[in-house]
């Protein structure tokens, strides 16, 4: 009878800081997770299964020889869930399958013009009947929490720097056994190994991860958000989040497993050490690193206000600095709306009026006579507009000087009293444009017709 076991997995992926491609692929239990164009991903199953294969590998794919050893990993599994053979000799299987793999690829690299050494690793964990065991190989790791122990399944690397905490080793001895275990570390990088084959445990965690997780966190740390979070799809996300704050610069991933509870399996108790640890992590977790991705991709509406309200200074600057230039460039030009609002007060208490250029603009004067310009003409009710118009030319003609808003016609009107012999001053000023005058230019005004 099939020992059917139930299962929690969660994984994490993030493309790391000097990356420009996640090449991390992780394989669940038959699923090929393919997330190189997302920067970010999150997984979430839940399996019950006597016969489980979850892995991750990096640098394990060639895209132009086709070469790619989650291909081989899916294939082997398939063989090994149909197959009654003994896990010992499914291992060994799973060890062929990811030795050859990794030649193929080594091989191919040498023959690259470019010669850069591939650095292939892979970690793999397989259930079989209520047994497990792991694979690993380069700097992907597999770790095993069970109560308070915390340890690596393959290549302890840091076992002598545990024992040295504890004291059960002396500094000299610890430099040796780290000799002896860099030259393992320096080994495993091209050699496939395989752990011991244990038996399942309820309430037992294995992590997954990558060489760019445990190079930006420590040891400690990964225990400690571990440990303290029961919630898996949390710990992978505090995994990679804390590898992110640390500016890991290779590609980050954390796959987190839980073994479940079962009727005929009574559930793994933590261990003091656990314990303390929660007590001490007692305080608010912090914004998942999911929550702050998923915020990244929505439309950010405090953005876009900013950037729209930059726009409009800045078209605000560029208009105003467009008209002080102008003005600059014509200083004779004035704004005519102000010119006509503009009033003032002269010290004696008479009304003044702001730059009124217009000739047949008249007030009345106390001989009951109107003041035109300078000149003084009969009352414009008592005589004839375009005689007293005439009186300004005389009958050798004038000069004028234009004015910011002058018009030929308007000023035909000004000096002959019909806006139709604008073009008795065209002539004069050989002018071939009715509106080709500018503020400042003398014009020659010639004698009526």
């Amino acid at each position: 009878m099939e020992n059917t076991t139930k299962i929690s997995f969660s994984a994490v992926t993030h493309i790391g800081a000097s990356c420009t491609v996640n090449d991390d692929r992780i394989y669940a239990n038959g699923k090929f997770i393919n997330h190189n164009v997302a920067d970010y991903l999150q997984i979430s199953i839940e399996v019950s299964d006597s016969k489980c294969l979850f892995a991750l590998a990096d640098g394990m794919e060639d895209t132009d020889s086709g070469v790619s050893l989650i291909n081989d990993l899916k294939k082997f599994h398939q063989k090994a869930k149909s197959s009654s053979k003994d896990i010992h000799v499914k291992l060994d299987e799973m060890v062929q399958c990811v030795e050859q793999s990794s030649n193929l690829l080594h091989s191919i690299s040498l023959g690259d013009s470019d010669f850069r050494e591939r650095k292939t690793a892979f970690a793999g964990l397989l259930i079989d009947e209520g047994n497990v065991a792991a694979v690993n190989l380069g700097r992907c790791r597999i770790y095993k929490l069970e109560g308070d122990t915390f340890k690596l399944l393959v290549n302890d690397f840091k076992r002598a720097e545990r024992l040295l905490k504890m004291g059960i080793i002396s500094n000299e001895q610890a430099e040796m056994l780290s000799g002896q275990q860099k030259a393992s570390i320096e080994e495993g990088r091209t050699t496939v190994k395989k752990s011991d084959v244990n038996s399942l445990r309820p309430g037992v965690k294995y992590l997954i991860c990558s060489g760019g997780l445990t190079d930006a966190v420590s040891e400690d740390a990964i225990y400690d958000l571990l440990s303290s979070n029961d919630n898996i799809d949390e710990a992978a996300s505090l995994l990679v989040e804390e590898a992110v704050n640390n500016e890991g610069e290779d590609n980050i991933t954390a796959i987190v497993i839980r073994i479940e509870n079962s009727e005929d399996m009574p559930l793994q108790v933590p261990g003091p050490r656990a314990s303390q640890m929660k007590a001490a992590k007692a305080r608010k977790v912090p914004a998942r690193l999911a929550e702050l991705r998923r915020a990244q991709n929505k439309v950010d509406v405090g953005k876009i206000i900013t950037m729209a309200i930059l726009v409009v200074l800045i078209a605000a600057v560029l208009f105003g600095g467009f008209k002080i230039w102008m003005k600059l460039r014509n200083p004779d030009a004035v704004d005519a709306s102000a010119q006509e609002n503009t009033t003032g007060t002269t010290a004696e208490g008479s009304t003044m009026f702001n730059d009124i250029d217009q000739a047949d603009e008249t007030f009345p004067s106390e001989d009951n006579t109107a003041v035109t310009d300078g000149a003084i003409v009969a009352d414009p009710n008592a005589q004839n507009a375009a005689d007293a118009a005439s009186d300004l030319v005389g009958p050798d003609g004038t000069t004028y000087i234009v004015k910011s808003g002058d018009m030929l016609m308007k000023l035909a009107k000004k000096f002959y009293g019909d806006e139709s012999k604008y073009k008795l001053i065209m002539e004069a000023n050989d002018i071939k444009e009715a509106d080709m005058i500018a503020a400042g230019q003398k014009l020659i005004i010639p004698p009526n017709k």
